[in-house]
C-alpha cells in the first residue's frame, strides 16, 4: 500500500522525482526507464508513484511542459528587455528559446529520437495532447498580442503550428545533410517574422 505523505513531503517528493525523471529520461529514455529505479533513487516505493502521477507517460509529459514552460519564461523576458523592433525582438526571443531548448540534453535527445517522440503522443490521453496543444496557441496568441500584431490579419493556430513545426526541426536533424539546424531554424524564423511583420 502506498505510503501517505505530509504536504511539505509530497512537494520535496515530487519536485525530486521531476529532476531525477530527467536524469533518467537524459540516460535510458521514455520507454526504457524503468519506474522501480527511478523510484529507488528517490526514496519511495513503485506504488507512491502513483499518487503522484496516473502513468509514466504523464509524468513525462509534466517533465516536458514544466521544461517548456521555464523556456517560455525566458523568451518573454527578451521580449520585454530587449530593445529593437518587435519583428527582431520577435527573432531574438525564439532564437534564445532554441539554445535554451539545446541546453537540456534530456530534451534533445527526446526531440532527436523520433521514435520517443511518436512513443510518448501515441500513449498519451487524446485529451493531454488537446490541451497541451491548446496551450501553445493561447500563449502564441498572447505573445503576438504583445508585439502589437492585429491579430485579425493572422490566424494563431497556423502560426502556433509553424512554429511548434520549428522545434520539431530537431527531430529531422539528419536529413538536413550538413548544415546545421541551427542555421536551417534561423533562415525559416526570419521567414516567419518577416511574414508576421512584413519586410524592416
Amino acid at each position: 500500500m502506498p505510503k501517505h505523505f505530509m504536504e511539505e513531503e509530497r512537494t520535496m517528493i515530487h519536485q525530486r522525482l521531476i529532476e531525477e525523471g530527467k536524469e533518467y529520461w537524459k540516460r535510458y529514455g521514455i520507454r526504457r526507464t524503468n519506474l522501480e529505479d527511478l523510484c529507488k533513487a528517490v526514496g519511495i516505493s513503485k506504488g507512491s508513484f502513483y499518487s503522484f502521477f496516473d502513468s509514466k507517460e504523464l509524468f513525462f509529459m509534466e517533465i516536458l511542459e514544466n521544461s517548456e514552460k521555464e523556456i517560455k519564461e525566458s523568451l518573454m523576458k527578451v521580449m520585454l528587455n530587449q530593445g529593437g523592433s518587435e519583428k527582431q525582438r520577435f527573432i531574438e526571443a525564439f532564437t534564445l528559446a532554441f539554445e535554451e531548448a539545446g541546453r537540456n540534453p534530456w530534451l534533445v535527445n527526446f526531440m532527436a529520437n523520433r521514435g520517443e517522440y511518436e512513443y510518448l503522443m501515441r500513449k498519451l490521453p487524446q485529451d493531454v495532447i488537446q490541451k497541451h496543444i491548446e496551450g501553445d496557441d493561447e500563449d502564441v496568441e498572447k505573445l503576438l498580442k504583445f508585439l502589437g500584431v492585429d491579430e485579425r490579419n493572422f490566424e494563431i493556430k497556423t502560426i502556433s503550428a509553424a512554429i511548434r513545426g520549428l522545434f520539431l526541426l530537431l527531430l529531422h536533424e539528419k536529413e538536413l545533410g550538413e548544415v546545421p539546424v541551427e542555421n536551417v531554424t534561423q533562415v525559416l524564423l526570419e521567414g516567419l517574422a518577416e511574414r508576421i511583420f512584413g519586410r524592416d
